[in-house]
């Protein structure tokens, strides 16, 4: 059930019980008091995190560069997060959501299992659906190697994150993943021509090239690897070189000038 429909029925208990006590008694006092609570209670509620608007608040904008500083933010979440399960505070969702995305960014997907656990549970009771963390905890669980329970969870979500480039992301990876490289490399092209979140962007384009290049399509990577070099993500190119993967390191190797591009006479 979506927050909103809470609300509304939550408004609709204090009319009813307006109306009942009022009647009994006299409207004019009893009114003014009970909505006086209803708005802040619900102010309240809309304020918490267990009806969302706290989580949507914060949306994914792509993966980040590992360094001490972002290590050390990793450290100081995952304190907090097993503080508070251990205190069974109200705010544990919060650091887990946190403490997933802190480890998405890096790309520390091998640390994900106990926070990925928690907010599966957690989501069991969550009245709304939170894409971005859903979709993360959806590609933590390719990553872990639970590709069965990482469908389930991207089936769920249908159409539900449209809005949320993540979840192209994630699907792009798993459909590369399974084979569809064809089907991953549409995804991955359609998103990054919507979603002008430089680091979002930067993914997806990172995901595409990658797969241009093993599919034999090295021209259209090197393009696209050079598209991301003049946008200021060189570093993020530069980082292919050492890949694994011959066919993706001579795209990079082309697009940032250090091999000429051959062609045959």
């Amino acid at each position: 059930m979506g927050s909103w429909r809470v609300l509304v029925m939550g408004w609709g208990a204090i009319l009813v019980a307006c109306l009942a006590v009022g009647t009994e008694t006299s409207l004019p006092a009893v009114v003014p008091p009970l909505a006086a609570a209803a708005f802040v209670l619900i102010g309240a509620a809309i304020a918490s995190d267990y009806f969302g608007l706290q989580r949507r608040a914060t949306p994914w904008r792509g993966q980040v560069a590992a360094s001490p500083g972002a290590r050390a933010r990793v450290t100081v979440l995952e304190q907090r997060f097993h503080g508070d399960r251990e205190t069974g505070s109200l705010r544990t969702p919060t650091s887990a959501r946190a403490y997933l995305v802190a480890l998405a960014e890096l790309g520390a997907w091998s640390r994900t299992a106990e926070v990925v656990d928690f907010l599966a549970a957690d989501a069991l009771t969550r009245p709304h659906r939170d894409v971005v963390a859903d979709a993360l905890r959806a590609l933590a669980l390719i990553e872990l190697g639970r590709a069965a329970e990482a469908r389930r969870l991207l089936d769920g979500l249908g159409r539900a994150g449209a809005r949320e480039p993540v979840l192209a992301w994630v699907r792009a990876i798993q459909a590369e993943r399974e084979g569809r490289t064809g089907e991953a490399e549409a995804i991955a092209a359609a998103a990054a021509r919507v979603w002008a979140e430089p680091g979002v962007r930067r993914d997806l384009m990172l995901v595409r090239a990658r797969l241009l290049a093993r599919t034999g399509h090295g021209d259209v990577a090197r393009c696209v690897l050079g598209d991301l070099c003049a946008a200021g993500f060189r570093r993020d190119v530069e980082a292919l070189l050492d890949g694994g993967d011959p066919r993706v390191g001579l795209a990079a190797q082309e697009a940032l000038g250090l091999r000429s591009e051959y062609r045959a006479a």
